[in-house]
């Protein structure tokens, strides 16, 4: 199993506090370092999310040049944000300078305070996020891009640099709803939920494999993914990080090292071939150390 570092979303760091995450990350032998896409950040929601969210694209490109090996992911772009002719262009460019470590997750988003600060309609944001991925792919692999949408069209143009990665970067879908599960079937190259429990992903893999028969399309190439924030509590490395504000999420891996070690077997036993984890912690050390029980505690037990 791949494992994946998802950067804070609940502690305002300095810029370089996040790329010296993605080094240690990197050096003790995750697969992948995940940015999550917030513009604004609408007052009522402080408290779960941090004030402090920088550009996904920016960042990464930051990392990418810190970083020689660690997969680059998006967890996710909220797509129907930003013109898809600009994404496009944002992530070939970012697959390129970093030789082809792009994963490039996406999903429609849920904070409509967000849409109506940056003037994008609410509504129908399944449908156009749809239509951008792709328009997206249309403009990473066609010499002659062309695209005639509901929200987005263009012809008679040339779009370069095409992504270093052929035919393009892996595009992992979010989102456990049925319209997400088809959308990755239809759209995406994997499936990545967030928050959610072995069993759900069990039922989830079930409905996107008999949405993929009755399309006719093969998964062979496909990856299940799953994003969950990660709780490690005693052991060793004396992390206690045990949140007390009331806001979990759904699901949650919390528990000791061996715990979360059974759990994440789980995942491995259904299919999930690559986990992101975004460790719960009040401060930088805190995230650290659940870095290194991970590499050092976790990871082996998992794949050795």
């Amino acid at each position: 199993m791949k494992f994946g570092i998802c950067l804070p979303i609940r502690l305002s760091l300095e810029a370089k506090d996040n790329v010296e995450i993605a080094r240690t990350a990197e050096n003790l032998g995750f697969d992948s370092i995940w940015v999550s896409d917030h513009v604004v950040m609408p007052k009522r929601h402080l408290g779960s999310f941090s004030e402090v969210f920088y550009d996904p694209f920016m960042l990464l490109s930051y990392i990418a040049s810190e970083t020689s090996t660690i997969s680059l992911g998006t967890s996710v772009i909220i797509l129907p944000y930003r013109n898809p002719v600009v994404v496009a262009k944002m992530i070939a460019t970012l697959d390129m300078l970093s030789e082809g470590r792009v994963i490039f997750g996406v999903g429609p988003g849920w904070m409509k305070e967000e849409y109506e600060a940056l003037s994008v309609p609410f509504d129908k944001r399944g449908s156009r996020t749809n239509e951008y991925i792709s328009a997206i792919k249309e403009l990473w692999t066609s010499d002659d891009p062309k695209f005639e949408g509901e929200f987005c069209s263009f012809s008679n143009i040339q779009f370069y640099p095409k992504p270093y990665t052929k035919p393009h970067p892996p595009i992992f879908i979010a989102g456990s709803s049925d319209f997400a599960i088809k959308r990755a079937v239809e759209y995406g190259d994997g499936w990545q939920p967030t928050w959610v429990s072995p069993n759900d992903v069990k039922d989830g893999i079930s409905k996107l494999e008999q949405f993929a028969y009755q399309k006719g399309k093969h998964l062979s190439n496909f990856t299940y993914s799953v994003r969950n924030r990660l709780d490690i509590i005693g052991g060793d490395f004396n992390i206690d990080n045990e949140s007390t504000d009331g806001d979990d999420p759904p699901y949650l891996l919390r528990g000791s090292v061996d715990e979360i070690i059974s759990i994440i077997r789980l995942y491995d036993e259904i299919g999930v071939s690559h986990i992101v984890l975004d460790p719960v912690s009040e401060n930088l050390d805190g995230i650290f150390k659940t870095i290194e029980v991970v590499s050092k505690e976790i990871i082996p037990a998992i794949n050795n």
